[in-house]
């Protein structure tokens, strides 16, 4: 076979195969959008240019003229492939500027299609002129083809200059630094095209005997070179939201060592067989053996490249993730951890976002016990349940799983990667979609799943930690808070009782007195009365007061605080405005604990607004709460039927972020009268009744306090 024949059906055979590639990639592509259907255009366009060309060649060198009516059928074919080639590669990169501007919607309409069909005009012009030249034979037909070649070469010519001209407009808009060097790529492949053709065909070196055979060839094989580029960036990158596996890479790699064989090796041969002396086939052996052993040598060297060139990415992934164990086995902070990891690995994996949660299982249960991320999960134990029953498969698989999928996008991410420990779930990172917009790799994947692997032991060595400070940091407090108790109960009754005497002579005095000194003796009582309530605040502080729970009705309990603190308010100038759910059932808690809450919150917020303003309470029911209305230590909110929900806003000065961390520690005020016990009690009455508090202010806003109490528990907690 001639050196030419085999040339030309190696490089049609390898077109082929590396367009068929892209075009199976493209269709098993899920949520299209409108640049997807262009690109699969000019990749089906180019499938039937090589495959026809690759077809018609092996059909005539296999069957000769039996097989001539198919072969010509595989013509007509590539040329059908070649004449819509160009239109296609216009229409793609409008598509994709079109896309990149956010100038169109991704579903394709009817102006989208009429603008496609003018594209496709010259198309239809060239193949209407080229079809009816193809099925006749002879020197007039050939002289025909010949007088096409200038006007589609011009064609091709104007389409590969304004997709040039696009791709450099993409290069500045587009803020991906793999896509930009992706279109710049392409531009400089299709600028050496354009002119290789002004070479081939304008001037034209194509006619010149021999070498022009070649060129030619070269030119009808050039669409190769801007798929191989996609490729390429497809396998590195995730570019185009494509995923090629390495097997691939290797295949094409053998592929090529073949192609050495049969143009290099099997043609010394061909030429040796020319002389009977010569053991043609012997030598042939020799030196197909001589090149599986040559390869062998430099097989270690020859893979280092490779790495170095196609999955640069993945070893800088495993180098850096390797480092980044090293340097976390030595933090003990739980939050200092999580958050070097979020950080790290929304930088490393250019992740728009990354949360790391932090389980602690109790009762074969898992509860949140830490997180780090901006993005919040909005159903964790979905996500959990998901991944047990999916527990035995890979990362790569377990991602794609359709009991997974869901789960992740419910959550708004794109990875939940378990970390376990002792076989245990302690923790979960998640990551959200990449800022590119591509696909997580599935070498990504696997390095990630070997690092949650062993991040597994720090998660659980940071916890318990954290745990035992926790702990020491509850014991000093519990420890402070009773020492506090017992001093200000001291404090109490020992001012309490003498203040009862003064008090009982005051109101003597005040009665039987007359004129200013009476006035005087009003201001004494007041004062007294005063200094009885922040004694009563003392004592409330002071008293472990038994827990009654018993059936009340939440209405009943805040009606009454309005009617107490009315009076008040009028003085302030405050509106109390009252908003209360339909059916609001009765709960079973302690009548006292919550009739505190409601009055030290209401009380604070009309004083926080000395120069009027509104208050408003709002109670409400609901099924759930929100992970971030939950707190460390109460019940999870699966162990709850439904919550009672009280809300009490003020539109006063609000709180700064400085004070919001101390409100809730004793004798803590922002006003220059008070005892800065109210918001204390109110801690301890919420925590006595397993509820939850929530705290949101701004400066010059105002402030709302949510607490959230338990109204009715799951049977299985009561017994």
């Amino acid at each position: 076979m001639p050196l030419f024949n085999i040339t030309t059906l190696v490089g049609f055979g390898f077109g082929a195969a590396l367009t068929i590639i892209l075009l199976s990639l493209s269709i098993q592509k899920q949520h299209k959008r409108y640049d997807d259907y262009a690109f699969g255009i000019a990749l089906l366009s180019s499938v039937l240019w090589f495959g026809g060309n690759f077809l018609s060649m092996l059909l005539t060198l296999l069957f000769g003229t039996v097989a001539k009516m198919e072969a010509g059928f595989a013509e007509l074919v590539a040329s059908f492939g070649m004449a819509v080639l160009p239109s296609s590669l216009i229409h793609l990169h409008l598509a994709i500027l079109f896309v990149a501007d956010k100038q169109v919607t991704p579903a394709l309409t009817k102006p989208k299609l009429a603008a496609m069909l003018v594209l496709y005009i010259p198309a239809i012009v060239f193949i209407a002129s080229a079809f009816p030249l193809l099925l006749k034979s002879g020197h007039s037909a050939i002289a025909a083809r010949e007088l096409l070649v200038l006007p589609f070469s011009a064609w091709v010519f104007v389409s590969i200059i304004s997709s040039i001209l696009i791709s450099e407009r993409l290069v500045r808009i587009i803020k991906n630094d793999a896509d930009r060097r992706f279109h710049k790529s392409t531009s400089h492949i299709l600028a050496a095209i354009a002119g290789g053709l002004v070479l081939v065909y304008f001037v034209p070196l194509y006619r010149i005997a021999y070498i022009g055979a070649y060129l030619n060839l070269v030119m009808l094989l050039s669409p190769a070179l801007p798929a191989a580029v996609l490729l390429y960036y497809v396998y590195r990158y995730n570019f185009y939201r494509l995923v090629v596996k390495p097997s691939l890479i290797y295949s094409v790699l053998y592929g090529l060592v073949m192609a050495v064989y049969l143009l290099g090796i099997r043609r010394i041969g061909e030429y040796l067989a020319r002389f009977p002396e010569v053991n043609s086939q012997f030598i042939e052996g020799i030196l197909l053996v001589a090149l599986v052993f040559a390869f062998q040598p430099f097989r270690t060297r020859i893979q280092n490249r490779l790495d170095k060139l196609f999955f640069k990415d993945r070893y800088y992934y495993q180098q850096f993730l390797r480092e980044l164990s090293d340097s976390i086995s030595e933090i003990m902070d739980l939050h200092q951890l999580l958050q070097t990891l979020s950080q790290s690995l929304t930088s490393t994996l250019k992740a728009r976002a990354c949360t790391l949660i932090v389980f602690r299982v109790e009762d074969g249960e898992h509860r949140v016990s830490n997180t780090y991320g901006e993005h919040s999960l909005v159903d964790i134990d979905m996500l959990i349940e998901s991944l047990r029953v999916t527990r035995h498969l890979r990362l790569r698989r377990q991602m794609r799983d359709h009991r997974v999928v869901p789960a992740l996008r419910r959550n708004g991410i794109d990875l939940a990667i378990p970390v376990y420990f002792q076989d245990v779930l302690v923790g979960l990172l998640c990551l959200t979609e990449k800022k590119s917009g591509a696909s997580y790799s599935d070498e990504e994947l696997d390095v990630m799943q070997t690092f949650a692997n062993q991040i597994g032991l720090a998660f659980e060595n940071a916890r318990l930690i954290q745990d035992r400070i926790d702990l020491e940091a509850k014991v000093y407090k519990t420890e402070k808070m009773t020492s506090l108790g017992q001093l200000a109960m001291t404090i109490a009754h020992e001012v309490k009782n003498p203040l009862s005497s003064i008090n009982s002579i005051i109101q003597v005095l005040h009665e039987s007195a007359a004129g200013e000194q009476r006035e005087d003796l009003a201001i004494v009582v007041n004062e007294i009365n005063r200094l009885n309530t922040v004694l009563e605040k003392l004592l409330s502080f002071a008293r472990h007061s038994n827990v009654m729970i018993e059936e009340i009705s939440p209405v009943e309990i805040v009606n009454d605080v309005v009617a107490l603190l009315k009076h008040q308010a009028r003085k302030s100038r405050v509106d109390i405005k009252l908003v209360c759910a339909d059916q609001l059932p009765t709960i079973r808690a302690d009548k006292q604990s919550l009739r505190e809450i409601v009055f030290n919150l209401v009380f604070n917020a009309i004083q926080a607004m000395p120069s009027g303003g509104q208050v408003s309470i709002e109670l409400l029911t609901r099924k759930s709460l929100d992970r971030s209305d939950m707190e460390e230590g109460k019940l999870a909110a699966r162990d709850v039927e439904q919550w009672l929900q009280i809300k009490i806003a003020d539109t006063g000065k609000g709180i700064s972020a400085a004070d919001l961390e101390k409100i809730f520690n004793p004798f803590y005020s922002t006003k220059s009268i008070g005892t800065g016990l109210g918001l204390t009690i109110v801690r301890r009455n919420v925590n006595n009744l397993n509820g939850h508090l929530k705290v949101q202010s701004r400066l010059d806003e105002g402030t709302v306090f949510i607490i959230s109490i338990p109204a009715s528990i799951k049977r299985e907690n009561d017994e």
